[in-house]
């Protein structure tokens, strides 16, 4: 091997290694700038609305040129989608999968399913702010509540009946009519965020302990061998009409 190969090995080396670092700085800066835009577009939907919300005044809040914007996203509803998707739809995306995979109890299940939305839907400040957007403006954007539908109470409705039919498969749970409106199930931690809402600290909920009320509230509804609030042995509505 000669003085000048051994050179020229070292210069595509070095080369190489810079192009390497180039590209992975560039994948690094767009990732960055990507998030910036979704941060600035949160707080202009949270503040305007999504009628009122403009990406000049989403590029101001990045601090780029408003044609950046288009570089990462088609319009406006895109934007909105990848935003709510960033802040609430992998909490459902997820949980499928996490459910089907879960090894402990059935009420173990159901507890880590319910302290994980609380942590990140209910507690989450940003995620209250885009479920009020959605409660007051999808009827005039039904692209709003489509997309609502598909990125987070699809995959959530799916979920929860994957839950209830773990649990009655183990024989833990019974059988119920929850498995065909599995939303019921949320349907407190909804309360809670409406609750937030509208009355904030004014009437502040103590959500670690009203989220112990709602697991109590499901156990009670879904476990074996449950009793009745009257004290009644385990009969469905159905069988008492026909006694």
């Amino acid at each position: 091997m000669t003085e000048q190969s051994v050179t020229m090995g070292t210069h595509t080396s070095a080369r190489m290694n810079v192009k390497k670092a180039s590209t992975a700085h560039g994948r690094k800066w767009k990732l960055q700038r990507h998030e910036e835009i979704l941060a600035a577009a949160f707080e202009e939907f949270a503040t305007k609305g999504y009628a009122e919300a403009r990406l000049d005044d989403v590029a101001k809040r990045a601090g780029i040129a408003k044609g950046t914007i288009y570089l990462y996203f088609k319009n406006k509803e895109m934007l909105f989608r990848a935003v709510l998707r960033g802040l609430i739809h992998h909490v459902f995306e997820e949980l499928e999968p996490f459910i089907r995979a879960f090894r402990g109890s059935a009420e173990e299940l159901v507890r880590s399913v319910l302290s994980r939305q609380y942590a990140e839907v209910v507690k989450n400040r940003k995620a209250r702010s885009m479920f009020r957007l959605l409660i007051a403006e999808s009827h005039k954007f039904p692209q709003l509540s489509d997309a609502y539908l598909r990125e987070i109470i699809g995959p959530g409705v799916t979920a929860m009946r994957a839950l209830v039919e773990k649990g009655v498969a183990s024989g833990e749970f019974r059988e119920t009519k929850i498995a065909e409106f599995p939303q019921v199930l949320v349907g407190p931690a909804v309360l809670a965020v409406v609750w937030t809402l509208i009355l904030g600290e004014r009437q502040r909920l103590d959500l670690d302990a009203y989220m112990e009320a709602h697991l109590e509230l499901l156990l009670y509804g879904l476990r074996k061998g449950g009793h009745s609030a009257g004290g009644d042995s385990e009969i469905s509505l159905s069988e008492r009409e026909k006694q």
